[in-house]
């Protein structure tokens, strides 16, 4: 069966329940109190195709959401990255380091640090063995991170 015979046999079988529920004079809710009412109309919409479709695909919303975070946190920490509330001290720390640089160092001595780095760690001058130039783009990758994190702390 085609997801176009499916998708329009799910439409007609929608409008058939919307046409009884709605139509005028029904005995569907004859006698009732407005409390019974309200809990068999809450009880028909919780069973519809459409509810449990929507409750189906927000449980696989939330399930991808949670393997996406977890995904992604564990590429951080492979990468070497420090997550979201780690003390931005150490982390000032560790982008110092990766530029060879000591803490406190001024402005241009960042500059100087990084493109002698840069210079010396890019993947291009690896570009003929493959393992060479991926450890190369992720240290270079690492060094633009320091830079681009001090630059930021400096007001650059």
């Amino acid at each position: 069966m085609s997801i176009g015979k499916r998708l329009l046999d799910l439409a007609r079988a929608n409008v058939s329940d919307f046409r009884t529920t709605f139509r005028g004079g029904s005995d569907l809710f004859e006698g009732l109190t407005e409390e019974e009412r309200q809990a068999l109309d809450d009880e028909l919409a919780k069973d519809t195709v459409g509810a449990k479709a929507g409750r189906s695909a927000r449980r696989v919303r939330d399930v991808a959401e949670d393997a996406w975070e977890r995904a992604y946190e564990a590429a951080q920490a492979k990468a070497g990255n420090m997550p979201a509330g780690a003390d931005p001290v150490e982390q000032r720390l560790r982008w110092y380091k990766t530029l060879e640089l000591e803490p406190g160092a001024d402005f241009d001595t960042i500059r100087k640090s990084y493109r002698r780095l840069v210079k010396m760690y890019h993947p291009d001058r690896f570009a003929q063995d493959p393992e060479k130039y991926k450890a190369a783009t992720e240290v270079a990758r690492k060094i633009t991170e320091a830079y681009d994190g001090l630059s930021a702390l400096h007001g650059r």
